[in-house]
């Protein structure tokens, strides 16, 4: 599965292509078992992380594309389930 993530001294906040995935409280939550991406308390906090995350995608020159488009553009074989060989 495709996801990109920021991690701050206080969230963790990860997305997939289809959009926000995870979100933590890491001072609340430390071990991470409250998933807040839903949470209507949080949607502020979703919203710049978001936007941190997509900054940084920016500056790395990260597309954040599917997995199959870096397959084809390194050129990378697959088996017959789509996994790269060893």
């Amino acid at each position: 599965m495709e996801y990109r993530g920021i991690r701050t001294k206080r969230y963790t906040y990860a997305k997939t292509l289809e959009g926000p995935w995870l979100l933590f409280d890491n001072k609340a939550d430390p071990y991470q078992l409250r998933n807040l991406v839903s949470d209507p308390e949080y949607k502020q906090i979703l919203l710049i992380l978001d936007k941190q995350l997509d900054q940084k995608l920016a500056e790395t020159n990260d597309p954040f594309l599917p997995g199959n488009a870096y397959i084809k553009k390194w050129g990378y074989e697959v088996d017959e389930t789509g996994t790269i060989s060893h």
